[in-house]
């Protein structure tokens, strides 16, 4: 069993793998032969609303969206994605509830494993966000066991300029949160 686990994880991987996985078999097989393995295939099977990708080179990009989880928190988040997979999560709620993970794509159970923001406003936060894409990415990526990922680098001006425009949907979708309006969305992501 730890041998095919093992495989299994190294296959999930692969966006295409993760695809057939998840339609060929029922969700309660996928949970017993996969608990604790990564299933998400991007950010369009979240229940998050209205993603947009910000791309940032070939093989990358940055998916900006709005979170709403009741009470667990509200606001702007954004996912950096290098060949399918995942490698930061952002979710700025403000408060105590702005966390972010490293490397959820290979943690057991991502949402237990959070590293919780210093700041307690969401404008800080997502300052805080876009400036560890752009100056900590590297230490993130290396923990990854596939060495197209460890090994990825990126363009610093492209990095700057995807960042950029990603801090600017997510704090434009706080902005339209604050100034309660019904859709929270902001026109950017309409």
């Amino acid at each position: 069993m730890y041998f095919l686990r093992k495989l299994l994880g190294y296959l999930f991987s692969f966006r295409l793998t993760k695809r057939i996985f998840n339609s060929l078999l029922p969700r309660p097989v996928r949970r017993k032969l996969t608990k604790g393995l990564n299933l998400d295939t991007g950010p369009f099977n979240r229940v998050i609303a209205d993603v947009q990708l910000v791309p940032i080179q070939r093989d990358s990009y940055l998916a900006v969206y709005f979170k709403d989880y009741g009470t667990q928190g509200i606001g702007p988040g954004v996912s950096l994605y290098v060949f399918e997979n995942e490698i930061l999560r952002f979710d700025c709620f403000g408060d105590a509830r702005g966390h972010y993970h490293s490397m959820p794509c290979l943690a057991p159970y991502p949402q237990r494993q959070r590293i919780s923001f210093a700041e307690t406003e969401v404008e800080d936060q997502v300052d805080e966000s876009a400036e560890e894409i752009v100056c900590n990415h590297s230490r993130h990526l290396v923990g990854h066991f596939r060495h197209r990922i460890r090994t990825y680098t990126f363009s610093r001006p492209r990095l700057e300029a995807a960042v950029d425009k990603a801090r600017d949907l997510m704090l434009a979708a706080h902005r339209t949160r604050l100034s309660g309006t019904s859709d929270v969305r902001p026109d950017a992501y309409r």
